[in-house]
């Protein structure tokens, strides 16, 4: 039975993201977002990060779990392998019929805040294969934005509200110690198993002995369904492993 990494926390830059820097007319004045939708940068991981927002959809997919650092936070697991995520196609299309997270979505773009604390200011990855010299996608026209940046701008903002709203519940869940150190155990083939480990999950048996106060109070906000997306969404494992053996019986 191999045994595979779990989601890894958070590093210096967010997941995908090797080089982003400020958008200004002046330099990115002849770039272009290439038309079609090629989601293969997103190929060669097991975990993509998710807000709460996101869960309804999501749960039907994909496991969501939490990663183990200081502040979890939810992800969507995509692979059992550590490098193989089994919803991007050959050709770099996103599996169809299955939900595409919103961090996904935005690459290449992604807000930073200005130094100081100041606002925030709209990046790219010029690294990114998703742009291009010319074409017919600019992101600037006569030295103003145009709706190619536009788009990706709204989802931007949203994400970052979504990110704080994420943050107070996870929050929320470390208070009341929720949160517990578990293991997947996948089968692919009769006699082959897969061990994913090291990420966390919410205590069912914690979670039933919620006191009747918080429970209202958080029904209120909404966490009470978020709790039982995440748990119903335990069951996506079985499509992970449905689609890897297939996967591997196709090769």
């Amino acid at each position: 039975m191999a045994k595979q990494a779990a989601p890894r926390a958070a590093a210096a830059l967010p997941l995908f993201y090797h080089r982003p820097v400020a958008l200004q007319s002046q330099h990115h004045g002849i770039v272009s977002l290439r038309a079609q939708a090629d989601y293969r940068f997103a190929r060669d991981t097991n975990a993509i990060p998710l807000t709460t927002a996101e869960f309804f959809r999501a749960q039907r997919d994909y496991p969501i779990v939490f990663t183990d650092e200081r502040l979890p936070m939810p992800v969507a697991v995509v692979g059992i392998r550590e490098a193989a995520n089994l919803f991007v196609e050959t050709d770099g299309g996103w599996r169809t019929g299955t939900y595409v997270p919103a961090h996904v979505r935005r690459y290449p773009f992604l807000l930073a805040r200005q130094p100081a604390g100041g606002d925030f200011v709209l990046c790219v990855d010029a690294a990114s294969d998703l742009l291009e010299i010319g074409g017919g996608n600019p992101l600037f026209k006569d030295g103003k934005p145009t709706a190619a940046m536009q788009k990706p701008l709204e989802l931007c903002l949203a994400y970052e509200r979504q990110i704080e709203q994420t943050r107070e519940f996870m929050r929320a869940l470390l208070q009341v110690e929720f949160l517990t150190p578990r293991d997947a155990r996948v089968q692919l083939a009769p006699g082959e198993a897969v061990q994913v480990a090291g990420f966390k999950m919410i205590d069912e048996e914690k979670f039933n002995q919620l006191p009747a106060e918080t429970f209202r109070e958080w029904r209120q906000k909404g966490w009470i369904a978020l709790i039982y997306a995440h748990l119903l969404s335990l069951g996506a494992w079985e499509r992970l492993a449905r689609l890897a053996a297939g996967q591997r019986s196709e090769a």
